[in-house]
């Protein structure tokens, strides 16, 4: 063997070693920028997972009975939520908290609980938490 193969070798198993090092050092960091990118370029319409649906604030679950017959529900599919409706959520949820309720989101919607601010309070879209 020649000296310059020695060295080219010799180089290339140092860079492995460097790159092995680095992968294993930031390897969650690495993990944790890539699965941040995907949900930042994720459509709504290509997510399969409840959860993952459920965890996007410009997404919802469509949801059917799981079967002719059944009260329960089953996950359908995932979709986007229009922008009009996403600025009418975030503001009725502002005044819901503004005037002492809880916003609650679920697979059946958006909803403001009013019960924390006294007995016999209901959420009016305009008013907020009020008396019935």
């Amino acid at each position: 063997m020649s000296s310059k193969t020695i060295i080219i070798f010799s180089i290339f198993i140092a860079v492995a070693m460097v790159a092995s090092v680095f992968t294993y050092l930031y390897h969650n960091q690495t993990d944790w920028l890539i699965n941040k990118y995907v949900d930042k370029i994720s459509i709504c319409g290509n997510i399969l997972d409840e959860k993952a649906c459920f965890a996007k604030n410009e997404c919802e679950g469509i949801y059917a009975p799981a079967c002719p017959n059944c009260q329960d529900l089953e996950f359908k599919h995932c979709q986007e939520i229009p922008s009009k409706v996403l600025a009418i959520n975030e503001q009725e949820k502002n005044l819901c908290q503004k005037t002492g309720g809880f916003w609650y989101r679920n697979k059946l919607g958006n909803f403001c609980l009013c019960q924390e601010t006294g007995a016999g309070k209901t959420f009016d879209k305009i008013q907020g938490c009020i008396n019935k």
